[in-house]
């Protein structure tokens, strides 16, 4: 994924898929706060599952929020 298309994803609700430093594939649905190039890690998404790299990410698709009037 490139800087450019993880602003896309900004003030969205995502569902991320993304590898670890191990390896293992993580899954999480998740709000992403910014897109940005964090010191020592490179460019990341900051979302409420903290920072992942963007080199890591292997999927992130935006989900509908229902909101309940």
């Amino acid at each position: 994924m490139t800087i450019i298309e993880a602003k896309s994803f900004i003030g969205s609700e995502v569902e991320l898929s993304w590898r670890d430093r191990k390896g293992d594939e993580l899954s999480s649905r998740t709000r992403v706060y910014a897109a940005d190039f964090v010191p020592l890690y490179g460019p990341c998404l900051l979302t409420d599952a903290g920072e992942i790299r963007l080199d890591r990410v292997i999927s992130c698709v935006a989900v509908q929020v229902q909101k309940i009037a």
